[in-house]
């Protein structure tokens, strides 16, 4: 997709406001953190070969230490940007502010800033420390007005804080926010500054048409009807462009009826959308003298190929850390756990249904793929270990009796109701909160509480 999209935009310009390393701010030192470690190593690899021309700082790329990713950056052919992230001692900034580059003739700044709040707060032992924006942000952006045509931030801010950005600095056109929550956002305008993110975890690619003004001010579409027909034109006839590269769709999809169905339906819908663009072409405004843009998101679909040498990257990855999580030692007993087998006895028959479902062999999915060492995908295939827990990677030592999505997972530690299953009673139905623990948006998006619960056993 961005091998297409380098093809046909000539001036691109590929962004990613941060979050991007880890997925939780303090990770258990030990194997846990040196496994995320080369998992966050791994991605910088693929994020050169994609292109990345820049990405900011946020608190979770400070995961592995500040000093870690400034060895990272050592490996990094982008900047990471923050204008906030300080040294403790002396004040100076520990990454690079901001840069200026060039695209369709526009000096373009990008500047970083890295969210802040008690809940951000560097430990004691990391030697830096988040400035709050309100202390400098006015003075990067007064410095920067005069060398630069558009302004765009990369923050890693809360929602709320960027809207207050927006209200006080007309002068930055766009912020991008790191994406914590999976949804996409349409762009919002807050004075005059478009403030756009797009779903987490890699899902989507936000592609953002710019048509810049010399004025420098955005134009507000929210009542701009042909515009956001013209939007919707050009998603459908991505897409439809996508479907046809395969080859005649008749052909492509003679076997597949709802997928031919599918593309008809959107051809038919561009025809329609086109027809009501030329009745709505705009009259006496001001869209000649001011800016606009074009707003799509493109997912990142699972029959899309992946490119050759990240896919070679990926696995070379995922080798390493299997590597390191192998050295996991001795199996260690987990405290109040029986493990299945010990329910089996006197529940027979749920038991023989447990073990035709995918739950029952859901250790030996990793061991397939080579992952059972993997602490980032461990605690989801066996029993006692919560990827909620601080230290998962007590998930590599567990015993056998326990590598599985067993009973207890469920109903909780089962070693007490074994020896008086009328005095230590378990929890008969478990709430959606324990399932979702690991059947998160990320992982499994079609999940359904009260349907997939029936197909446990």
């Amino acid at each position: 997709m961005l091998t297409q999209l380098a093809a046909s935009e000539e001036n691109a310009l590929l962004l990613d406001a941060g979050a991007l390393l880890f997925d939780k701010s303090t990770i258990a030192p030990g194997r846990q953190l040196d496994q995320a470690k080369i998992n966050a190593a791994g991605i910088i690899e693929a994020y050169n070969m994609l292109g990345y021309e820049a990405v900011g700082v946020s608190t979770l790329d400070l995961a592995g230490g500040v000093d870690f990713l400034q060895e990272l950056r050592g490996k990094s052919n982008f900047p990471w940007l923050s204008a906030n992230l300080v040294d403790r001692e002396k004040g100076n900034p520990l990454f690079t502010p901001f840069i200026i580059k060039e695209k369709a003739g526009l000096r373009v700044a990008l500047v970083g800033l890295t969210g802040s709040g008690a809940a951000n707060e560097p430990r004691l032992h990391e030697n830096y420390h988040i400035l709050p924006w309100q202390d400098l942000l006015g003075k990067v952006i007064e410095e920067l007005r005069p060398k630069a045509d558009l302004i765009i931030l990369l923050s890693s801010l809360s929602p709320l804080e960027n809207e207050q950005i927006g209200k006080e600095f007309s002068t930055i056109h766009i912020i991008v926010q790191a994406g914590t929550h999976p949804h996409n956002p349409s762009p919002v305008l807050i004075n005059n500054t478009l403030i756009c993110q797009t779903d987490k975890q890699g899902k989507y690619l936000g592609q953002m048409r710019i048509n810049w003004h010399s004025s420098g001010v955005w134009q507000d579409m929210t009542n701009d009807l042909h515009l956001l027909k013209k939007q919707e034109y050009d998603r459908l006839a991505w897409q439809v462009k996508r479907m046809e590269q395969k080859g005649d769709p008749e052909t492509v999809y003679k076997d597949n009826p709802s997928a031919l169905k599918a593309y008809y339906k959107l051809a038919e819908r561009m025809k329609i959308i086109e027809k009501q663009m030329h009745a709505l072409l705009p009259g006496d405004d001001k869209t000649d003298v001011n800016s606009t843009f074009e707003n799509a998101f493109l997912e990142i679909e699972p029959d899309i190929a992946d490119d050759p040498a990240v896919e070679t990257i990926l696995l070379a990855t995922k080798k390493k850390v299997n590597a390191v999580g192998r050295t996991a030692g001795s199996t260690i007993a987990l405290p109040g756990y029986t493990g299945s087998q010990a329910c089996l006895p006197c529940h027979d028959e749920i038991g023989k249904r447990w073990l035709l479902t995918p739950h029952a062999r859901a250790y030996e999915t990793l061991v397939q793929k080579n992952q059972q060492f993997n602490s980032n995908c461990v605690p989801c295939h066996v029993t006692g270990v919560s990827m909620l827990d601080k230290d998962r990677s007590i998930a590599l030592s567990l015993p056998e009796s326990l590598r599985q999505v067993g009973c207890e997972t469920c109903h909780g530690p089962g070693a007490d109701h074994t020896k008086n299953p009328e005095k230590a009673k378990l929890e008969k139905s478990p709430a959606a909160s324990v399932c979702l623990q690991c059947h998160t948006e990320e992982h499994d998006d079609n999940f359904q509480f009260e349907q997939d619960r029936k197909r446990v056993h």
